[in-house]
């Protein structure tokens, strides 16, 4: 993946799809590379937009490149909840296997909500941090 600021945008090329227009803005980067990303506008792009895209090769091994966008549904395991959730989801997963594989379902969903009332009680600060 490459990040780069646009420079200029030398080309915008208009293609008519079955399922709309795309544009297919050629530019030049501050980096110097040369790209074209294909957009459902024309002005997608501005001058100085900070760019984040990846190489690929399509089926006809023809480089190309594709945007790259941070995803915003990222789980956040750095953060101390997400953390103990973690912990608290393994213990359940490991806890119901086993108790379920020797004394059946009813005993599992039993121990599953001790676990639960006790987790979250205790703090968890003796367990190593993420």
């Amino acid at each position: 993946m490459k990040t780069s600021t646009v420079k200029e945008i030398t080309k915008v090329n208009e293609w008519d799809w079955p399922h709309g227009k795309v544009f297919y803005i050629n530019m030049k980067m501050e980096n110097w590379d040369t790209i074209s990303l294909g957009k459902k506008t024309e002005d997608a792009f501005k001058v100085w937009d900070s760019i984040s895209w990846e190489d690929y090769s399509d089926a006809s091994w023809k480089i190309k490149q594709r945007e790259v966008k941070e995803n915003p549904f990222k789980w956040g395991m750095n953060s101390q909840a997400n953390c103990k959730s973690a912990k608290i989801g393994m213990a359940i997963k490991v806890a119901f296997d086993l108790v379920y594989k020797e004394k059946g379902l009813d005993a599992a969903k039993d121990l599953t909500k001790q676990i639960l009332f006790f987790a979250t009680e205790l703090e968890w600060e003796d367990t190593p941090s993420c």
